[in-house]
């Protein structure tokens, strides 16, 4: 599963539009000091997308990753209620949107077609 996760995160690439379209339906917050999102084995109780700063992701305390502008985490997880294989910290100054099931599940059957074809493409992954 990281396996997976590591290569999806490598060739995803939102566009402004669609971090636009996302970031209208749901709650940012800037991080003003270092903080864990989640940690390894733990079902995220939120998606994050990463919309400024830093995501550092590990497996086993061991450094895997910095997630940028642009990184979506959390959501396959959430969606499918499985423990996450990799732990997720935020540095400070980086803002997070957070990405709750409920709303996520609404959109999806509102059918907004660009958010939609990406939570399948998470989520079916």
């Amino acid at each position: 599963m990281y396996d997976v996760l590591m290569k999806f995160l490598k060739h995803i690439e939102l566009s402004r539009d669609l971090i636009e379209k996302i970031t209208a339906y749901f709650p940012t917050k800037v991080y003003k000091s270092h903080s864990h999102l989640f940690y390894e084995g733990q079902i995220p109780i939120s998606g994050y997308l990463v919309l400024d700063g830093s995501i550092q992701i590990s497996k086993k305390k061991k450094f895997k990753k910095m997630l940028q502008s642009g990184s979506l985490i959390g959501v396959a997880e959430l969606m499918n209620k499985v423990p996450s294989p990799i732990s997720a910290e935020v540095f400070p100054n980086t803002q997070v949107c957070f990405l709750d099931k409920s709303t996520l599940i609404e959109i999806y059957q509102k059918a907004d077609s660009d958010i939609v074809n990406l939570l399948k493409q998470i989520v079916e992954t």
